[in-house]
């Protein structure tokens, strides 16, 4: 088959796009009510005069959610863990690498918490939530200033900025001059290509994926949607032309209205820029990954084609989807599953009308009406509300004026919507254990039975967070080690444990498993502290007891484990790993010191005792002595490495030097004319 030309490539990807799920205008109108919901919009059937209240359940259950997938998901255990391909040492320190490094990249750069939050907060009022990963080279410059120079601090920065040079970095003099008391003024440019793995936010309004898809990998076409300026294209290398003759977000139909019910409370979205200037008019542009035979070899690969309005600007083959999705609930065979927000919206709709009934009835029992005779009953005094009014009338004012009961309904409809209420805690375990059980039975409640209660309703979100782990974060963090083991082409140091690690993923060679570390306890650091502390005294015991069961390794792994319960992310500031000679040592030297200072106290007390006393300081001498000689050994090991690598790069050096030259005499001796 023949290679496709544009024209037919950019039909199916316009085909593709329409048929995709973004379009659909049930899908969007849902997303849309749901946000609604989670903001308390009126439903618009409000009446005036009467109550116009919308009760929260949706953002109760949202926000009671998010705490608990927070401590999960950003709180400081690693939640994802790369299983090495085997029992080498090699493959298991990869393995570690992986798992220490893309951590780090998700979970620790700046905007980290923001992007995981908000990722997660999607899925829990919508639908889904969508982040985007990748690698992506863009073009930096900073300039710097320096005044009030000598001659040799000017030196020391003309060195500095020319080992910037070797390192790949543009550095340009862009102003420079001499003040009138002799010292230097210089400004420099710097110009450099940032390299970054990032993690990015889709909203719900602006992904694309095909119907009926399964997952993001088998979708026919995946990708999102967003607004660039034209100036920004051409910065990107795109045709001035092509550029300017693009159709501006003006000239285009939004297909809905999520980003003004986002923004509703900053004043709406801006749709039009304050700056008129061609250049800064915004041009939508479709970065899509989709499947399609475009070689005509018979098979569809994965393509990544950029677009905006109908010219494909990039069209190249990419194996991976670089996106990942959540849904709070899956549903089986179905990428999209269902989000918090949509169990709840028939609750709070129907809280709503039983709480604007409620409030109404209220009102109307506070401010009753009367029955009057306005033939014996001066109209002008019972409208006057004053303290000590009168109510002039001539006739009986039993018959003449008399009280409009209206029956209060407060007691019976809080009734229904406690019911409501315990109907929502079944459906989504959001509400405490104590709400809708009446004050006089509340002593009833056995400890087993509100035990069960919170181990119910925990049992929902803990469900919620290992799906989040099980599928966007496994896709995320998978990803992102596709991308560092293809794109990264240099060792990067990272700090662990309160500890500079070098990663190097050229080095890597597996496509190693990923486990979860988020069991189906989320958040249950009090349970994991009491059980930790438990085996801590039992291998504490067996260690008493001489029993080969245990070992400081054994100990230290319990320890890490308690401590990172505890939210603490350097577990080494709080014991000693016994893999590490150096804090080992350290921990010696101190229990060595302890025991000296503790005979000495003896010695006070007890004259006989100074011969322990001088017993262990001895024994903390030559613990010193010890401690120095290995640090001395490893020196002198090290010294004499480096010399043999020298030696043997210097015997290299001369036996090429050597051979060389035998090769130089051996052909200038077979050439007519030469010289020897």
């Amino acid at each position: 088959m023949p290679k496709m030309s544009e024209n037919e490539l950019l039909a199916l990807v316009n085909e593709a796009e329409r048929d995709a799920v973004r379009y659909s205008g049930e899908w969007m109108a849902e997303n849309e009510s749901y946000l609604n919901a989670y903001w308390r919009e009126a439903y618009g059937d409000e009446v005036e005069g009467q109550s116009q209240v919308v009760t929260s359940d949706c953002a109760d259950v949202v926000e009671s959610d998010m705490p608990s997938l927070v401590r999960t998901f950003l709180g400081s255990k690693d939640i994802m863990k790369f299983e090495p391909a085997t029992g080498s040492e090699r493959d298991v320190q990869e393995a570690e690498e992986k798992t220490k490094y893309v951590n780090w990249l998700v979970r620790q750069q700046s905007s980290s918490f923001k992007v995981i939050h908000d990722w997660m907060k999607d899925a829990l009022i919508q639908k889904m939530g969508v982040v985007k990963f990748g690698y992506e080279e863009n073009e930096k410059t900073e300039v710097l200033e320096w005044d009030g120079l000598s001659d040799e601090e000017l030196a020391v920065i003309d060195i500095e900025l020319r080992q910037l040079a070797d390192k790949g970095i543009k550095v340009e003099y862009v102003g420079q001059d001499t003040n009138e008391d002799g010292t230097q003024y210089i400004k420099v440019r710097k110009t450099w290509t940032d390299k970054e793995f990032f993690v990015r936010g889709v909203p719900t309004e602006e992904f694309i994926i095909s119907r009926n898809a399964t997952c993001v990998d088998d979708a026919e076409v995946v990708g999102d949607t967003t607004m660039v300026t034209k100036g920004e294209l051409i910065a990107a290398g795109y045709d001035e032309l092509m550029v300017k003759n693009l159709p501006s977000m003006d000239d285009l139909d939004e297909q809905s209205s999520m980003k003004a019910i986002r923004f509703k409370q900053e004043g709406g979205e801006k749709w039009r820029d304050s700056i008129s200037h061609w250049v800064n008019q915004r041009v939508q542009v479709y970065y899509l990954y989709m499947n399609v035979d475009f070689d005509g070899d018979g098979v569809a690969e994965r393509r990544y084609i950029v677009k905006a309005g109908n010219k494909i600007l990039e069209n190249e083959q990419h194996d991976i989807v670089p996106y990942s999705m959540l849904s709070s609930v899956m549903m089986p065979h179905s990428a999209i599953g269902r989000g918090r927000v949509e169990q709840v919206t028939d609750y709070q709709r129907i809280n709503t009308v039983l709480s604007r009934q409620i409030l109404d009835n209220v009102y109307r029992v506070n401010n009753g009406r009367v029955v009057v005779n306005d033939e014996v009953t001066n109209l002008d005094d019972l409208l006057t509300v004053r303290p000590n009014g009168i109510v002039r009338t001539t006739s009986d004012p039993l018959t003449a004026v008399a009280q409009l009961q209206t029956p209060y309904i407060g007691q019976q409809a809080l009734q229904i919507v406690q019911y409501m209420d315990s109907l929502r805690a079944q459906t989504t375990g959001s509400q405490l254990a104590n709400q809708g059980l009446q004050a006089d039975t509340l002593h009833k409640e056995t400890a087993t039975r509100f035990e069960g209660i919170q181990d119910s309703a925990a049992a929902k979100i803990e469900l919620v967070a290992r799906v989040f782990a099980e599928t966007g974060f496994r896709k995320l963090y998978e990803g992102m080690a596709w991308y560092v083991s293809r794109f990264q082409d240099e060792a990067q140091e990272i700090i662990v444990l309160g500890k500079p690690m070098l990663i190097d993923p050229r080095k890597w060679m597996n496509n190693d498993r990923i486990s979860s570390n988020v069991g189906l306890a989320a958040g249950d650091d009090d349970k994991m502290i009491t059980n930790m502390s438990a085996l801590l005294a039992i291998h504490q015991q067996l260690g008493m007891a001489g029993s080969p069961l245990t070992d400081p390794k054994i100990i230290y792994n319990i320890l890490s484990r308690i401590i990172g319960a505890m939210g603490i992310a350097n577990v080494n500031d709080f014991a000693n790993d016994p893999e590490i000679p150096e804090q080992m040592l350290m921990a010696q030297n101190v229990q060595l010191q302890n025991a000296v200072q503790q005979l000495q106290q003896m010695v006070q007390t007890n004259p006989l005792a100074e011969a322990e006393e001088v017993k262990a300081q001895a024994d903390l001498v030559k613990a010193q002595a010890t401690q120095d000689l290995n640090i001395a050994k490893l020196a002198e090991e090290q010294r004499q490495f480096n010399e043999k690598a020298l030696q043997d790069q210097n015997k290299l050096i001369a036996d090429l030097e050597a051979k060389y030259t035998e090769l130089e005499l051996k052909y200038s001796q077979d050439v007519p004319g030469s010289r020897v």
